[in-house]
């Protein structure tokens, strides 16, 4: 897959010890995953989310495991946005993810792999 058509998206939890927060960064309440596959339940991703335009998903841990990054790989820029349009149908129905989940921000890579654009929500 080329480089080119690459982005990273991140998430972070609200839900902790059994309630949902009110989310801040730094917030020592904050959930700390346990692990990705912790994240990946958390998160419950629809389905076209991982799977539409057939992405190459790779995910990690960072800050302190509170922080998921996604990252999303595809064949090309037609996908990227054919893609991207579907998503954002899901998230204007609140269907993209789980409610608890926040998405943090977005980076576009360009083709050096270095961040081209970031989007902070």
């Amino acid at each position: 897959m080329a480089q080119a058509y690459k982005h990273k998206e991140y998430f972070q939890s609200g839900f902790n010890d059994g309630y949902f927060e009110t989310w801040q960064d730094d917030d020592p309440t904050q959930y700390t995953f346990t692990s990705v596959a912790d994240a990946q339940t958390r998160c419950a991703f629809h389905n076209t989310y991982l799977t539409y335009q057939n992405p190459t998903v790779t995910y990690a841990l960072e800050d302190a495991d509170k922080t998921l990054v996604v990252t999303f790989e595809f064949d090309d820029n037609e996908k990227q946005m054919a893609w991207k349009t579907a998503v954002t149908d899901l998230i204007k129905n609140s269907t993209a993810w789980a409610d608890v989940i926040f998405l943090k921000k977005i980076e576009w890579l360009n083709e050096d792999g270095e961040v081209g654009s970031t989007a902070s929500f």
